[in-house]
């Protein structure tokens, strides 16, 4: 089981250096894009969309990231007045009551929403910008996967924790 926990939690670190690479692009492209509006009078409405889908994506990988580094929000008021041994229990009840099912409900519930946007490869409604609207819907289920298995990573970590210290 600790070898699923490895192989989910690698997948999730390289997604961490896309994270980095898209906020570092994003912060360019905002830079840029304020430079020529102002200095030069030129704006980009796919630019602007671009910056758009980075941060959609910063967003939506980041979640599966803060839940390997036990960064997303808990109820820190009673959480950190417990012992190890009821933090990890709440750890587990929460990630598998609470977080698996919203991500399993949300991959259920975009695949209509994707799969109608790939089929008439939905684009921006705006003129000039990005006909990419499919590959960004699709973004939605995969955020979905990666939090159910880091999920599941994290589920296996704490139980390993509560056999072993607890």
């Amino acid at each position: 089981m600790n070898n699923i926990s490895k192989i989910i939690d690698y997948i999730t670190e390289r997604m961490s250096n896309f994270l980095i690479i898209a906020v570092l692009l994003m912060i360019a492209l905002i830079f840029f894009s304020i430079v020529f509006r102002f200095l030069f009078n030129i704006s980009s409405i796919a630019i602007q969309e671009l910056v758009m889908y980075l941060h959609a994506f910063v967003f939506l990988f980041g979640l599966s990231y803060a839940i390997k580094k036990n960064t997303h929000i808990k109820i820190d008021i009673i959480y950190s007045k417990l012992s190890k041994r009821y933090k990890t229990l709440v750890s587990i009840i929460g990630l598998f009551f609470f977080i698996i099912p919203t991500s399993v409900f949300i991959i259920y519930i975009s695949q209509d929403m994707v799969g109608q946007s790939w089929l008439i490869l939905e684009g921006s409604s705006e003129a000039n910008g990005l006909d990419l609207v499919f590959i960004l819907k699709s973004f939605i289920p995969l955020m979905g996967l990666l939090i159910f298995l880091q999920s599941i990573s994290e589920i296996i970590k704490y139980i390993e924790i509560y056999i072993n210290e607890c």
